[in-house]
């Protein structure tokens, strides 16, 4: 398994982490959050998602994206080594955290722009869980087929 897959897979499993984080969050903690598939569809459909069909589209498509970041994530940390894998992975997560709230804001997104405190936190707290996992999942795979590092 190359790099790229391997990326993809560690970041569909911390993208399955943090939309677990925000079952958590909303069925156990009760707090009112935009969780990470609303993102989704309010990022595919303009509006949060109105079905079960339209929801599990949104999961399926923040899944593939945070695939997709996973494989940059892969990419990158050989040029920085993988020393501290975990601490990068983190760190990953809450910057990309940070620059994914940009965007909505720059692109005047109303539903997306302006948020509660708790939704922030908690989607940080996510972000934090999917660098971790990505990271760590990453590490297990490369420790796995450490011959084919392309």
């Amino acid at each position: 398994m190359d790099r790229f897959f391997r990326g993809l897979i560690g970041g569909i499993v911390g993208g399955v982490a943090m939309n677990l984080w925000t079952l958590i969050a909303v069925f156990i903690f009760n707090w009112p959050i935009v969780r990470f598939i609303d993102w989704a569809a309010i990022m595919i459909y303009g509006d949060f998602p109105r079905s079960h069909a339209e929801g599990l589209f949104a999961l399926i498509m923040h899944l593939l994206w945070t695939g997709v970041l996973g494989i940059v994530f892969a990419f990158l940390i050989p040029h920085v080594t993988s020393r501290g894998y975990l601490l990068k992975g983190a760190v990953f997560g809450i910057v990309l955290g940070f620059l994914i709230y940009a965007i909505p804001t720059l692109l005047q997104m109303p539903l997306l722009a302006v948020h509660s405190f708790i939704t922030v936190i908690s989607n940080h707290i996510g972000g934090l869980i999917w660098g971790l996992t990505l990271a760590q999942t990453l590490r297990w795979l490369d420790k796995k087929s450490p011959l084919k590092s392309g």
